[in-house]
């Protein structure tokens, strides 16, 4: 019985793959092929040289498609045109090198791309991503040759949070073979998730083009999840449990359970958007357990400030001493442009020291991307 149950399985499997696999000439299946549509042989997304990007959808009774893509210089929406074989498709205008989110919509229904199995999960929600490689000189472009390191996924239960939390780590190439690495705790945006990093973010490849160029110190980096039920991570720290998951449940985690060092100044905090108000409640609070933070497209909200500097502005100064940097940027358009200067004019006038930088572009992740090669090669030196 088991052989026959075996033996069905690999039938069914041979089955459903049929129309993505095509048999060369000669070669006879023991069993019918399944009917081919324009679906099996759809190519979507499909990245030209000059970086424009084709995306199809098959959808024979669709009356209107189109898609969403979030690539900086592109619309937000963009229409698709049908054929006559039922394939909707539409070709970009070149979009710069990274890797993007999308997703389609039809006929008022908003769905991933079916063809493309590369994905980038938020808190609640999913999207497809295409990445649009760079040249020579770009980091997050996967280049032959490199050694690359792991990304891990690790469950835990948190005393705070509540069961089967989740988180991932990267650690760099040659990572069994070092011990005490430094380590960076790297939080995304809000309603996004740990994936964001690995995923849309491309972390891991722009820590390995890096480390291999020299530039920065093998390290450690945790991308936790900071969204908890019940909490708000854009408010006060009073208002958001993740700080205190941070510091009592996740850094003993990965302190147990990877080979990182235990010291402070091997300790680094950086975040963006939601995550960058997070990463200035704990580490501006705690500068005896993160030395090194990085704020990139942040800032409290207006009233967020008023209560955060009334409450703890006189701690400041004395607590910042401790840090080896305080790096913050954000974009010239970016829409938490006007709260990271608020932000700035605050710490400035406690006496806290900080670097300063204000790229082009926007709240998107073309620039957190380059806020990462930027602030990683400070670290720990």
């Amino acid at each position: 019985m088991r052989t026959i149950l075996k033996a069905a399985a690999a039938v069914i499997l041979l089955t459903a793959g049929a129309a993505a696999q095509t048999p060369p000439p000669g070669v006879k299946l023991p069993f019918p092929m399944a009917p081919q549509t324009p679906f099996d042989t759809l190519v979507s997304p499909d990245v030209a040289a000059d970086g424009r990007i084709t995306f199809r959808v098959y959808a024979p009774k669709a009356e209107a498609v189109s898609v969403k893509p979030w690539i900086p210089g592109l619309p937000g929406e963009i229409k698709l045109s049908k054929n006559a074989d039922g394939v909707w498709s539409v070709t970009t205008d070149p979009a710069k090198p990274g890797a993007y989110r999308y997703r389609f919509v039809v006929d008022g229904s908003t769905i991933a791309d079916t063809r493309n199995t590369y994905n980038s999960p938020m808190n609640s929600d999913n999207y497809s991503l295409v990445e649009v490689p760079g040249g020579a000189d770009d980091l997050q472009t996967y280049r032959p040759g490199v050694a690359h390191g792991l990304v891990a996924e690790l469950k835990y239960d948190s005393t705070v949070a509540g069961p089967e939390r989740r988180l991932h780590v990267y650690m760099p190439p040659g990572y069994s073979k070092g011990k005490n690495y430094p380590v960076l705790y790297l939080l995304h945006g809000g309603n996004d998730s740990d994936l964001d990093w690995p995923t849309e973010g491309r972390a891991g490849i722009i820590l390995d083009n890096l480390i291999a160029q020299h530039k920065i110190k093998p390290m450690v980096v945790v991308f936790p999840e900071g969204v908890i039920k019940g909490s708000w991570g854009m408010g006060s720290p009073d208002q958001d449990k993740f700080g205190d998951e941070l510091r009592t449940v996740i850094v003993p985690l990965i302190q147990k359970s990877f080979n990182v060092s235990k010291r402070p100044q091997d300790r680094a905090l950086a975040g963006l958007s939601m995550g960058g108000i997070q990463t200035l409640n704990i580490g501006l609070l705690h500068t005896d357990e993160f030395r090194y933070v990085g704020v990139f497209s942040s800032g409290w909200l207006p009233d967020t400030l008023k209560e955060f500097e009334a409450k703890y502005g006189s701690q400041l100064k004395a607590n910042s001493h401790r840090l080896k940097l305080l790096w913050i940027a954000h974009g010239e358009t970016d829409i938490a442009h006007d709260n990271s200067l608020a932000m700035m004019k605050m710490l400035a006038s406690k006496g806290v020291k900080f670097q300063h930088e204000e790229t082009p572009g926007g709240h998107d992740m073309t620039n957190w991307r380059r806020y990462l090669s930027e602030f990683t090669p400070l670290l720990f030196r």
